[in-house]
């Protein structure tokens, strides 16, 4: 579902990921982080917005995973999307780094 070309589809799966973190017992999030991390940048700006506001969720679960996904926030452009939304986006990234730190 993360790769699929709906953006409503991204989404669902993005946040049933982050959702089922609790219950990852087999490591299989672990396996596929780098994937699910491009998502910072996904094409539609509410995908982002949308996934972003969920991850959190791993890392209280995952713990492990806290600075992989810190660095990729740090490291992503928002600059990639419209003026006027540029700023939300960066926003809910600093309000993801508050909860995670």
């Amino acid at each position: 579902m993360i790769e699929d070309s709906n953006s409503y589809r991204r989404t669902r799966g993005l946040r049933l990921i982050a959702a089922n973190a609790k219950w990852d017992i087999e490591y299989k999030i672990d396996e596929i982080i780098d994937e699910y991390l491009k998502h910072f940048l996904d094409e539609k700006p509410i995908t982002t917005r949308r996934y972003i506001k969920v991850l959190p969720n791993i890392a209280k679960y995952k713990p492990e995973l806290e600075d992989c996904i810190i660095e990729a926030l740090k490291k992503a452009d928002t600059e990639i999307y419209k003026e006027s939304m540029q700023p939300l986006v960066y926003k809910d990234f600093m309000s993801v780094l508050k909860k995670i730190k």
